[in-house]
């Protein structure tokens, strides 16, 4: 019987740029490598230089733990390992070495991927792997690359780049769909500017058009504004207005300490905040209906 060739031993040649390589992919099968080339693609576009192989957990046995055995002695520094079905290469890999192993379930077979997710990440205490996606490669290389540059800020760099690339891809994206939107007379797109529709970072919903006029400068409940709201309970002397949307407030007028005090035009009907027992302090817009809010409290 042959013995077994051993993990080629990372080149150096022009191609590479004479580096060697810090990411070592393994595959238990080539008929894998159609996932595992979304892998090659991202390491590629950050300037990684990796190496790949194929072994298999249950048919190579020994090539898998003579690799994972000499992998951080050849200079690599991470790990990914992808397999389906009874997918155990990650934990071999991972049994083998104390460099991190990224672990990439693959879909296939009577249980669809499932059998490899749960073998990749249901790993015994002390033989960690970390698990992307099913079919997740790209996720793993770009998991791979996060790792790298924790010491690496040129790789850093690469990072943020790669990350203001995908930005743009969906900024293009939603230009093309609110080109598209503005020729259906029904579609309502939300405000071209993002910080006008944004909170904290976080996209929330835009009104409807004929929903209920609720914008600056048409007051609200006096409780909508956390010191509106304490200077209500206290009476403060001259009452103060409920906080519009926009956060103004302004003066009551003519109201004494725990006194009401309204705002809003000549013949607006007043929006009412306060406890039972309480001064109420008013405010709101001509045509609204007065809204009350407040608990009973005993005398």
């Amino acid at each position: 019987m042959a013995a077994e060739a051993t993990p080629n031993p990372p080149t150096q040649d022009a191609e590479s740029g004479g580096r060697i390589p810090r990411v070592g992919i393994l595959m238990g099968s080539d008929s894998d490598l159609p996932i595992l080339r979304q892998a090659f693609e991202v390491l590629n576009d950050l300037g990684i230089p990796f190496e790949a192989t194929v072994a298999s957990a249950h048919r190579t046995p020994e090539r898998v733990a003579r690799y994972a055995a000499s992998a951080a002695e050849r200079g690599l520094e991470v790990l990914i390992a992808a397999a389906g079905s009874a997918a155990h290469l990650a934990g071999v890999v991972a049994a083998h070495t104390l460099l991190p192993v990224i672990g990439v379930p693959l879909q296939g077979g009577a249980a669809g991927g499932l059998d490899a997710l749960l073998a990749t990440a249901q790993m015994p205490r002390g033989v960690p792997v970390a698990t992307v996606a099913l079919d997740g490669a790209a996720n793993a290389a770009l998991l791979a690359a996060r790792i790298l540059a924790l010491k690496d800020p040129g790789l850093r760099e690469r990072l943020a780049a790669y990350r203001r690339r995908m930005q743009a891809r969906v900024a293009e994206a939603d230009r093309r769909l609110q080109a598209e939107l503005a020729q259906i007379p029904a579609a309502v797109t939300p405000p071209g500017d993002p910080a006008a529709w944004q909170a904290d970072g976080v996209p929330t919903a835009a009104p409807p058009a004929d929903a209920a006029p609720t914008a600056a400068g048409i007051g609200t409940v006096q409780a909508a504004h956390p010191a509106g709201a304490a200077a209500d309970r206290l009476g403060a002397p001259g009452g103060v207005a409920g906080s519009s949307a926009a956060g103004a407030r302004g003066p009551g007028r003519g109201a004494a300490p725990g006194a009401a005090g309204a705002t809003g035009r000549q013949g607006e009907a007043p929006v009412a905040s306060g406890r039972a027992g309480e001064a109420a302090v008013a405010t709101g817009q001509e045509g609204e209906a007065p809204a009350a809010t407040g608990r009973a409290v005993a005398p």
